[in-house]
């Protein structure tokens, strides 16, 4: 990454790093595609195996001096097999 927040890239990413070789994320790893103020539309991938992450979003505050690590946001557990069941018996009864 190379633009005005690239020294804050390591204590962003501190926590992360890519799910296939376990290798910490570095500058490199990011490719800001697009800046719309504070709105960062970036490429993630891996500088060590490759791995492509897509597109993420970072909103970037210029005006701080100091960046906390991101964090893993955990989604809802998966759909199990009651769950199932149970929305196909709901639906028989529609």
């Amino acid at each position: 990454m190379k633009d005005d927040c690239s020294k804050d890239i390591k204590s962003m990413f501190s926590n992360l790093c890519c799910s296939r070789c376990k290798n910490d994320f570095s500058q490199e790893s990011i490719n800001i595609k697009k800046k719309d103020c504070e709105t960062l539309i970036c490429t993630l991938s891996c500088a060590e195996c490759g791995k492509d992450f897509g597109d993420i979003v970072l909103n970037y505050n210029y005006r701080s001096k100091s960046h906390l690590p991101l964090e893993i946001i955990d989604g809802p557990p998966p759909i199990s097999i009651d769950d199932v069941i149970n929305a196909h018996e709901f639906i028989k009864k529609i």
